[in-house]
């Protein structure tokens, strides 16, 4: 079943268009990664989905419902989870209070909070500590769980492992890939360690200038010379 459907998408910020007729899908359990140049409109691509910036044109569908009909707060009752790459937690907050903050429509959120400590295990540890107080690696982990907090059955993640040193963003990988063995459909705007995350994807859209520009298999993609000579450093 498709969770979510993108048409002809066009979005941008005040009067500059960014996103020029994006047309994108992921279905229930989904593994799907968006890669492309700095500047091809990946992070608005997510903001549009999430209801953050106006749809111009065309429409974006989760779970039955155009998205630009409603305020971007009710998206997450409807199963759609967002952790945007800057400002994804509440750094005076604990690691504690961030955690309940995420989990305020819940009649009763310890369950869910006590799953989330057992997700990531070093979150359990910081609990007491403020998440500005957090390594770069820790801040991911928290923000992803605090996603996690209404079982979205979509979570977009924009660049998690960016600045992360590889074994960290080795690690923040492998969670995020065992969320979605678990069922929960990933749409994964990937930046560092393409490789690391694209071999897991049955799906790649490649985003130049606002545009998709191709659609295929992450292992195709990496068998391809050419997109390993932009992407991955390989000449």
């Amino acid at each position: 079943m498709t969770l979510l459907t993108v048409n002809s998408l066009e979005s941008g910020y005040g009067k500059l268009p960014i996103l020029h007729g994006i047309d994108l899908a992921v279905n229930e359990g989904e593994l799907v990664a968006v890669i492309g140049p700095n500047g091809a409109g990946k992070s608005t691509l997510l903001k549009a989905i999430s209801g953050l910036l106006p749809c111009w044109k065309g429409n974006v569908n989760f779970a039955g419902n155009n998205v630009h009909d409603f305020e971007p707060n009710i998206l997450p009752t409807w199963g759609l989870g967002y952790v945007p790459q800057d400002r994804n937690v509440f750094p005076g907050l604990t690691v504690a209070e961030n955690l309940e903050m995420a989990a305020t429509m819940l009649k009763d959120p310890a369950p869910r909070i006590k799953s989330a400590y057992e997700r990531f295990p070093i979150l359990g540890v910081r609990k007491k500590q403020a998440a500005r107080t957090l390594s770069g690696g820790e801040r991911q982990m928290l923000a992803i769980a605090s996603a996690l907090i209404l079982e979205p059955k979509l979570l977009m993640l924009d660049e998690p492992t960016t600045g992360l040193a590889p074994v960290v963003a080795n690690e923040v990988i492998s969670h995020i890939l065992d969320i979605n063995s678990g069922g929960t459909a990933i749409l994964w705007v990937v930046e560092e360690n393409p490789a690391s995350v694209l071999m897991h994807c049955p799906r790649v859209y490649l985003l130049e200038s606002g545009q998709i520009r191709r659609t295929d298999s992450g292992q195709n993609l990496l068998n391809d010379p050419k997109f390993a000579e932009l992407f991955l450093g390989v000449a």
